[in-house]
């Protein structure tokens, strides 16, 4: 097969949440519809290219730019207005989109963080309100030249493998105005590869599955083709879009994603080592389970919807794609470095659009596009066609280091032995003191040595024995489990039933929350932390009785008092409890040293 026919074989199928307004697209229109931008070091705006007079043939001789300087398209010229825009959210056409309130799914403390996620919004650099929306009205315009829902792809032969690359682009993110994520930006740039091998005068087969997820990186982007969790039909592969975000999954369903802010990562730290003394020292609890609400606690929530229960493209489905050839001889894709939408100045960078299929913001080469293996942990695994000559040889080369070893133990065995005899003879005469001592040092070194040899020994006798098992089972078709390379296998949260006002109040409590301690902070009024104490522990009743934990609520509560009440009364008799545990210590010493004379 030629690249394009491999592409066509196992190009994934992408199936949408229903509700999605973009869809990918080919760039020719996208970059017309365009103008082009320069962002100067002193942060002047100098507009390139017009909209309407851009192609992909004069946006590749933007191919250099001075240093601090940064390219950008922009889309949307003008967002809708306040007027046009509620038009657009309310005419009869628009596909309507339910979820249940992400904020119910979380902790007080949690939505207290989505409260000043929101309010960082408005000091950042943001794609301006209205601009989705005014990016889905031009798109469909676009779509009356051109809909055909396309993908860029090129192949690369590295290593062993075929890597099979299928880069997807969006004319617009709107993850945040759309679904209540993340960040919003014009243009995304999504990937999906699959890994094939092929051994000599054999059809190419596949072997893997790697989709750029959020907040992954190397194995854990990749599943076996032969997963059982892995949705496919025949050799395509189904890849789950996020709403909005477009982040790819495996499986359908609702993904929370956890956002750090800078600012809490101290309180973080300090709640790990809690938990590592709780967990690890004391060994109480699930550590895992531990972990997970720690980084609840200290985050702010979002759901990434990828249910797929909207749109389909690819083989089989009622759209298909149209595949296009990318290479670094494409004048496009390797000459510009800029960005494909809006450069917001988002100090995060969220709200920035991304640059192009080859490279990253900032103008270096994505590694995606460099090193597809390294990328999703590939470069380490030797293809199933190879692997058994491989584990032959690698047994054959251990054999021979083992060998030498044993030869080497023998060896040293015997001046080992030498060097103790020389040690036994030196220290039976005082006036060989000097020579006894240096000897001695020179007993240890070698023993030590010595001992070091037979802990290699066995080493490679293990690993030795371990490629031999390996080997057996790869001779008889066993690759091992399809997840062992995984350590965190990221799966879909499980559905949900809230009530109404448990939604309604976890959308109003963050803030309320905030505003009350805010209150608190600014007036400071007398006995103002009883005051803080008695806010935290009205907001969490109540939070607990709308989500049916007030049982656990109340024990938690009272195991805070109590340890309370203990460091208060340490710090008030420190002395006295000193004092007394001496005491008791020299009670129990005493005790059982009579113990000892009563025999």
């Amino acid at each position: 097969m030629n690249d394009l026919e491999l592409l066509r074989e196992y190009e994934p199928i992408v199936r949408f949440t229903y509700g999605e307004l973009f869809f990918p697209r080919a760039v020719d229109e996208y970059v017309r519809a365009s103008s082009l931008w320069e962002l100067t070091a002193d942060k002047k705006l100098n507009e390139l290219v017009k909209e309407g007079e851009l192609t992909l043939e004069k946006l590749a001789t933007y191919d250099s730019l001075p240093a601090g300087h940064v390219l950008f398209l922009r889309f949307v010229s003008e967002p809708l207005s306040p007027l046009e825009y509620q038009r657009w959210i309310t005419r009869p056409d628009r596909p309507p989109f339910k979820a249940p309130a992400r904020l119910a799914r979380v902790p007080l403390i949690s939505r207290i963080g989505d409260a000043f996620f929101d309010l960082s919004l408005a000091v950042r650099g943001t794609l301006p309100g209205g601009t989705a929306a005014a990016g889905e009205v031009k798109m469909r315009e676009l779509d009356r030249r051109d809909n055909r829902p396309v993908y860029y792809g090129r192949v690369v032969r590295e290593g062993g493998w075929i890597v099979l690359h299928y880069l997807y682009f969006y004319p617009m993110n709107n993850w945040r105005s759309g679904f209540y994520g993340v960040n919003d930006h014009e243009a995304d740039w999504e990937q999906a590869l699959i890994f094939l091998y092929q051994a000599e005068g054999e059809a190419a087969r596949p072997m893997w599955v790697a989709y750029a997820s959020h907040d992954f990186r190397g194995d854990e982007l990749r599943r076996r083709f032969d997963d059982p969790l892995l949705f496919r039909e025949g050799n395509h592969p189904i890849l789950f879009a996020g709403a909005g975000s477009h982040g790819s999954y495996f499986e359908p369903g609702e993904y929370m994603m956890n956002i750090e802010p800078a600012f809490l990562t101290p309180v973080k730290n300090v709640l790990n080592a809690v938990r590592k003394f709780w967990s690890e020292t004391l060994r109480q609890g699930d550590p895992e389970a531990a972990a997970r609400r720690i980084e609840s606690l200290i985050s702010v929530p979002f759901v990434d919807y990828a249910r797929g229960d909207g749109a389909a493209i690819g083989p089989g489905q009622p759209l298909a794609w149209t595949p296009v050839l990318i290479s670094d001889s494409v004048p496009w894709v390797n000459n510009y470095r800029g960005l494909w939408g809006l450069d917001t100045q988002d100090r995060l960078g969220g709200e920035r659009a991304p640059s192009g299929p080859k490279y990253n913001r900032d103008g270096s080469i994505r590694m995606s596009w460099y090193d597809p293996l390294g990328w999703a942990g590939v470069d380490k695994l030797f293809p199933p066609h190879v692997l058994a000559d491989e584990l032959g040889e690698r047994i054959g080369e251990v054999s021979d280091e083992l060998r030498k070893v044993r030869q080497e133990i023998e060896t040293e065995r015997e001046t080992l032995r030498d060097v103790a005899l020389d040690v036994e003879a030196l220290k039976a005469t005082d006036y060989f003191s000097t020579l006894h001592q240096s000897r001695t040092r020179d007993l240890l070194d070698k023993q030590r040595a010595f001992q070091a040899l037979i802990a290699r020994e066995t080493e490679l006798s293990e690993t030795r024995l371990a490629l031999s098992d390996f080997l057996g089972r790869v001779e008889r078709g066993d690759l091992g489990p399809p997840h062992a390379h995984l350590r965190h296998p990221h799966h879909p949260a499980p559905p949900v039933q809230l009530r109404r006002s448990m939604e309604i109040w976890a959308a109003l409590s963050g803030a309320l929350a905030m505003m009350s301690f805010g209150y608190l902070l600014i007036t400071t009024p007398p006995h103002w932390i009883a005051w803080a104490i008695a806010a935290a522990l009205i907001f969490g009743t109540v939070d607990a009785l709308a989500r049916g934990h007030l049982a656990r609520f109340l024990l938690t509560v009272i195991i805070l008092l109590a340890i309370i009440c203990a460091v208060i009364l340490f710090i008030e008799f420190w002395q006295w409890i000193i004092i007394g545990g001496l005491a008791a210590v020299v009670l129990y010493m005493i005790r059982d040293n009579l113990r000892e004379l009563r025999g």
